[in-house]
């Protein structure tokens, strides 16, 4: 009797584990990862871009892949029409904004993200591991990928509630010292198509050494959707 009793005690243990794991999960993030962690993977391949952070970044920026911008112009990532020569999306000459690109298909948006952080302004994240998705996180913020102070946190909050770590091989970084990547302005150029440059040296430094540096004004190419909605900040010309 008390076998019996222990056995129905540890399958209802077990049963409230995976009920409660289950529940941290939703169905629609899990769509979504299924669907595009085979291009996350070969943008890691072909370009050295974390798959978990791409996969968390389009996740987020996308709200899922339901915000308008997704839905109506294929764009996962907020990426601006800065030196394109795709289709637009967004622009408008009344207000100056430059708009968005637009893509022929989700998939052409995930592969021009991984080119795009090929771009000077993102050299310095290529130090780290492609299994390094906290300083990976970390160092988008500071290279001014996004203004959102916890933009770093919302990525790491993703990729460790999805296990999204263990698609290249990578694990848990649980308590892992962030890398902060340090940005040195010294000169600002501007090119033919607009976008400010700014030549940089850069070095990577343990956050809880390291001093906090202002950092320079930017002219971003890319804005944050918050939950389907562009923000108010979204014309930075």
């Amino acid at each position: 009797m008390h076998k019996q009793i222990s056995h129905f005690c540890l399958f209802f243990a077990l049963f409230c584990a995976i009920s409660a794991s289950a529940q941290t999960k939703q169905q629609r993030y899990l769509d979504y990862i299924e669907r595009y962690k085979a291009i996350a993977l070969q943008g890691e391949r072909d370009y050295g871009v974390p798959a978990s952070i791409t996969l968390a970044q389009g996740l987020l920026e996308s709200y899922v892949g339901q915000s308008k911008m997704a839905l109506e112009a294929n764009n996962h990532f907020g990426i601006k029409a800065y030196n394109w020569q795709g289709e637009v999306y967004g622009r408008s000459d009344s207000t100056r904004q430059v708009g968005y690109r637009k893509y022929g298909s989700p998939e052409d948006s995930f592969m021009d993200h991984a080119r795009f952080l090929q771009g000077p302004r993102y050299s310095i994240l290529y130090r780290f591991d492609v299994t390094d998705y906290r300083s990976w996180a970390q160092g988008l913020r500071d290279c001014g990928y996004a203004e959102d102070v916890n933009y770093p946190a919302k990525l790491i909050r993703i990729i460790e509630q999805y296990e999204l770590y263990a698609l290249n091989g990578g694990h848990r970084m649980d308590g892992a010292v962030v890398k902060q990547v340090v940005i040195a302005e010294e000169e600002e150029t501007t090119d033919s198509g607009r976008w400010h440059h700014r030549k940089r040296r850069a070095r990577s430094s343990d956050a809880a050494t390291q001093p906090q540096q202002p950092q320079p004004q930017r002219q971003e190419t890319h804005t944050p959707l918050l939950q389907g909605r562009v923000s108010s900040s979204a014309d930075n010309d």
